[in-house]
């Protein structure tokens, strides 16, 4: 349980760090959304923590699969990190550039991913209410955040740039393709 621990701590903190000294804050963000979501994050968070050293041995099976789960969180959020530099936080009504290198080739919000992640590992590690009540929050505030600043970058410069890569990157998740966007013409042989 200790790594587990480890990992998540270091999770909070890089959230902790990114909100604070990576993510713009712009006055586009409606100032109510950010306390929700602050408030939601940090329940989220005491309770992972209590529930962590409150634990007995019965839950040591899901203790690897927690920390694989951890980790992985922990490094989609700081390869998205390296790769970005820098972005706007939720709900921002400017464009800066669009960044579709390292984990943004894979999927398109992987910062969201990444707290999802954590958050969903721990509300199964423990199963408790109040994880579940803030995993849902928060799931529904990273889908309304990651439609409303697709919906900015759509309406910008980078418009037919942005719909091209939606149709080949999964929102939160990777896309799997089928392979029928390369049909073969008949008439070239390619």
């Amino acid at each position: 349980m200790i790594i587990s621990v480890v990992l998540y701590v270091c999770i909070v903190l890089s959230l902790i760090w990114g909100r604070l000294k990576f993510f713009k804050m712009n006055s586009g963000t409606p100032r109510l959304s950010a306390l929700l979501y602050d408030a939601t994050v940090a329940a989220q968070i005491v309770t992972t923590l209590i529930l962590m050293f409150a634990s007995s041995g019965k839950i040591l099976p899901l203790i690897a699969a927690s920390i694989f789960l951890y980790a992985l969180s922990l490094g989609l959020f700081w390869w998205a990190i390296f790769t970005a530099k820098t972005l706007d936080f939720a709900f921002s009504n400017e464009v800066g550039s669009i960044v579709t290198t390292g984990p943004f080739k894979i999927i398109r919000h992987p910062f969201y991913t990444s707290y999802m992640l954590a958050w969903l590992t721990s509300t199964l590690l423990f199963n408790s209410l109040i994880l579940w009540i803030t995993l849902l929050y928060l799931i529904a505030f990273y889908f309304l955040s990651a439609r409303k600043e697709e919906a900015v970058i759509l309406k910008s410069v980078y418009s037919n740039e942005y719909k091209n890569y939606v149709k080949n990157v999964g929102m939160f998740l990777p896309r799997i393709k089928n392979g029928s966007d390369k049909i073969q013409s008949t008439d070239s042989g390619e």
